[in-house]
């Protein structure tokens, strides 16, 4: 493994811990399939490029154990794990129950205060799309989704949703490349500040609830696009009935 061309170093870590840098380095490695399914996570290599001892590594390779995003096999190594199609219901499940929850609260409690934060976030979506720059895209589209969760006064619930959400995040960010999703996310982005603008807690839900069905969408490109890195696609009937709860 070319440990450097995988595992790229920033300054967004700064005052972290060691291990809960590790983690989002070599979570977003997964996520973005940098680390791909099957791929050996070598302690040695990782340690040397992050400058880290094995002490913080071994931590975060736990929390990422506990995601499901890797495999810890005893004197074997740790593995990357398979996108498992029941941690995709699973995070899908976790993460509308909580938005649309969030979404409400947001459109009763926004201030104008937060007009530059979602202009900055739409103006950074679009400027993403254009450049076709998916990496930059999938982080503008958290971040608007944290967002959310802090207009409505519990910016902790989105480190809820970002645990529980790790397989499901590994296909989210495999459909940007689908043809037309960088204007489809922005278009439904605008419509739902409009409406958390406009403190409208109903149209608020509907277009979250809405912009998260898009999932069979997602899953069903993930499919026919990235088939050998997802595991229990037989599920996929259960992540329909859910959709339409």
């Amino acid at each position: 493994m070319n440990i450097h061309a995988k595992l790229v170093q920033d300054d967004t870590g700064a005052g972290l811990p060691k291990a809960l840098w590790a983690y989002n380095v070599i979570r977003d490695a997964i996520i973005t399939m940098k680390l791909a399914p099957g791929e050996t996570l070598n302690e040695k290599a990782i340690c040397a490029e992050l400058g880290i001892s094995r002490t913080p590594l071994r931590e975060a390779v736990l929390r990422l154990a506990q995601e499901g995003l890797v495999s810890i096999v005893p004197s074997g190594g740790t593995f990357v794990n398979k996108i498992a199609m029941r941690k995709v219901i699973e995070g899908h499940l976790v993460r509308s129950s909580l938005e649309l929850r969030m979404v409400r609260l947001a459109a009763r409690n926004f201030d104008p205060v937060y007009d530059k934060d979602f202009d900055l976030l739409i103006f950074r979506q679009q400027d993403a799309a254009k450049r076709r720059d998916v990496d930059e895209a999938f982080k503008v589209d958290n971040e608007f989704h944290q967002l959310l969760c802090r207009i409505a006064g519990f910016p902790n619930v989105w480190q809820t949703i970002h645990t529980a959400t790790g397989q499901l995040d590994r296909v989210r960010r495999q459909a940007f490349p689908k043809t037309g999703y960088f204007e489809e996310v922005i278009e439904e982005h605008v419509a739902l500040y409009g409406a958390i603008k406009r403190h409208d807690q109903d149209e608020a839900a509907r277009l979250l609830e809405a912009h998260l069905g898009g999932i069979l969408a997602v899953v069903d490109y993930a499919l026919q696009t990235n088939a050998d890195m997802i595991s229990g696609e037989d599920e996929i009937e259960l992540l329909k009935d859910f959709a339409k709860m």
